[in-house]
């Protein structure tokens, strides 16, 4: 805010200071002309005075040009006041929710909020969100339909683990029937922190987004900053979401590996030792994982800072990301284990 006044400020003042030092010159300039006139009328020779209408024309250029000046003078004064109309104007924005048109998006409170319009039907829409490095954080399919489709973003990356708040990437691209691409274009909502007049028009600052006015397609209801207490719940509901998933991949992966223990116990055939080791130890994996989640949880829910609350999340959300990935891989091996057994036993099958 202070560099939008600023840049305002300077504008007016810069044209004041014009104007004053015009005025100023030209009171020279006539103070001057008036001294040699007045010189030249002592001194003229009586028998061949100076031509009237000369000195007069001079007096009314003068004239003239010192109500250009004011003229100047008025207009700055009016596009100052303008400007600091449209400061008042665009500094309404500040503390509410904006969407715009931009290919970056926000993630503000651990989350980020976004869309895209997709101009036609497509066959496939792929979203990318990249980081300041290039890196691919987060990728999802999206909706075929031509239209507005919204998308609410966690800000976990793709191995669970919780993003930094800040300014990411965002690209969409969608292909219809013959693989020609679909236009697309992608919005995003963020809380205006500041207004900036660094450059010829005002812009809504997105904590480091700049944002030009005419990119701006709806304004949001003001956001609300939430308490310590509400961070703290809402720190706590992502951590007991994230240790219900756990337990459920640790179920998973208990069910693998009893099935492929009765596989080992039913058929004497080899390989099938190997992938119940492998079961094996991604339950145990899985387990371990689900009980890290809990303790997470828990840590989460008696937490009295919003600091702690949002590290327990994290960290149970990594362990659950942990205890998918070991069911996964204990869901592979039974697989595995069952191909071995039909193909020891073709007649079975």
């Amino acid at each position: 805010m202070a560099e939008a006044i600023s840049g305002i400020g300077a504008s007016a003042s810069t044209g004041a200071s014009q104007a004053a030092a015009d005025r100023q010159k030209l009171a020279d300039d006539l103070d001057d002309f008036m001294t040699l006139l007045t010189t030249q009328l002592q001194h003229q020779d009586p028998l061949d005075p100076m031509d009237a209408n000369e000195f007069t024309t001079q007096l009314v250029q003068f004239a003239s040009v010192e109500q250009q000046i004011q003229q100047n003078s008025n207009l700055e004064g009016l596009l100052a006041a303008q400007e600091n109309s449209q400061l008042a104007s665009v500094a309404s924005y500040v503390g509410r929710m904006v969407e715009a048109e931009t290919n970056q998006v926000q993630v503000y409170n651990g989350e980020a909020d976004f869309n895209y319009i997709l101009h036609e039907d497509a066959v496939s829409t792929l979203i990318n969100i990249v980081d300041d490095n290039g890196r691919t954080v987060f990728s999802a399919e999206g909706n075929v339909a031509a239209g507005k489709h919204g998308v609410i973003w966690d800000g976990t990356d793709l191995s669970g683990q919780r993003l930094p708040d800040g300014i990411y990437k965002l690209t969409v691209s969608a292909l219809d029937a013959d693989g020609a691409p679909v236009d697309v274009t992608t919005t995003a909502v963020g809380k205006v922190t500041g207004v900036s007049y660094a450059g010829t028009e005002p812009e809504l600052l997105l904590t480091n987004q700049a944002i030009k006015l005419d990119k701006v397609i709806s304004i949001k209801e003001t956001a609300i900053e939430l308490s310590e207490v509400d961070k703290i719940a809402a720190a706590t509901l992502k951590a007991k979401a994230s240790s219900d998933d756990a337990k459920k991949s640790a179920e998973a992966s208990v069910d693998y590996a009893t099935a492929l223990q009765e596989l080992v116990n039913e058929n004497d055939i080899s390989g099938l030792d190997e992938e119940l080791k492998t079961a094996t130890e991604m339950m145990e994996t899985a387990n371990k994982a689900s009980v890290a989640a809990t303790e997470a949880y828990e840590t989460a829910k008696n937490a009295t800072s919003s600091y702690v609350a949002a590290e327990a999340a994290q960290t149970a959300a990594a362990e659950s990301s942990k205890a998918l990935v070991a069911a996964t891989k204990g869901a592979q091996a039974l697989a595995r284990a069952k191909q071995l057994v039909a193909e020891a036993n073709p007649e079975a099958t």
